[in-house]
């Protein structure tokens, strides 16, 4: 009976693993390895983070030579009072880089060693007053990766514009370059008009929707000409270089106009949001970054008592 083929027991075929969990076969895995050696073997790039001090989290890559110090016009500014104008130089020698002090009041150091004249290699820490930071040599791979991290520590995803941590340290940078050129730098700060309506009427993804799509104007009408950022919830700044207290309102009328016109739409809800604006500017209106975004959040204030959606000095 065991073995009569009418009684044998049925095998159903065996499933076909779903598409989601089966592993691509790479056809072509002599040119996926040569790309890799071929990408391993580029030059590996130079760059300098900033691990301790004011600056903590900057990066600079290097394409050359760089100076280093609390000078403006410095390829890297480092605002630590302990670090001289112009304190060192680290110098592109063709098959090596170096550090090199420029006569700095409290020296430098190399993996805690002074030195005058030092040749770096990866991973070197350099001291220099109270700020240490570290030399790096990156493959293209290593710096891709660290373009995307630095977006993810720098860069607020609903908006698109900076952080308030990376703004503000570059908004003290923008007026200690102003102060030592004697040219002005000016300030806008930004409240929406009308979240909390539409946040109360069709609900926080319509608000979230509308304050990401205000960021991005505010990116796209400052351009060139500053920076932007989101300082959390619907409130937003910018930081124009050697743009006076005029030249900045005109910038916000276009801003508050480029709000006024988009055609801002969510799930086929047509949404009608205003923003009101403070402009000020250093030095004519402050002597410093702090004082600074004060005026410009008082002239904030004005522009929301005198009827909102407007923009105030």
């Amino acid at each position: 009976m065991a073995d009569d083929p009418k009684h044998a027991p049925t095998q159903k075929p065996a499933r076909a693993a779903p598409e989601s969990l089966r592993t691509l076969q790479l056809d072509d895995d002599a040119r996926v390895r040569s790309e890799f050696q071929s990408a391993l073997k580029d030059a590996r790039r130079p760059a300098v983070v900033v691990m301790s001090g004011n600056e903590v989290g900057t990066r600079k890559r290097l394409a050359g030579n760089a100076t280093l110090g609390r000078d403006p016009t410095n390829e890297l500014v480092l605002s630590d009072a302990g670090i001289s104008w112009r304190h060192a130089r680290i110098e592109d020698r063709g098959d090596a880089w170096a550090l090199v002090d420029l006569g700095s009041t409290n020296g430098s150091l190399v993996n805690g060693e002074r030195c005058t004249d030092r040749r770096l290699a990866h991973g070197d820490k350099i001291v220099l007053g109270r700020t240490v930071l570290r030399f790096e040599l990156m493959d293209p791979l290593e710096e891709a990766y660290d373009e995307h991290l630095q977006r993810l520590l720098n860069v607020d995803d609903l908006s698109g514009l900076f952080v308030r941590r990376r703004f503000d340290a570059e908004l003290s940078l923008y007026v200690d370059a102003a102060r030592a050129s004697g040219r002005p730098v000016a300030l806008l700060v930004m409240d929406m008009d009308g979240i909390k309506a539409i946040n109360d009427r069709h609900g926080h993804l319509f608000g979230a929707y509308t304050i990401g799509e205000t960021g991005r104007l505010i990116g796209r009408v400052v351009g060139e000409r500053g920076i932007g950022s989101r300082f959390g919830g619907d409130e937003f700044c910018a930081a124009l270089p050697n743009v006076d207290t005029d030249g900045a309102t005109e910038i916000a009328e276009e801003i508050r106009a480029a709000v006024n016109a988009h055609g801002y739409s969510y799930e086929g809800v047509a949404l009608r949001p205003g923003i009101s604006i403070g402009v000020a500017s250093f030095p004519a209106d402050a002597p410093d970054a702090a004082a600074l975004f004060q005026r410009a959040d008082e002239a904030l204030y004005r522009a929301k008592q005198g009827g909102k959606n407007r923009v105030c000095r």
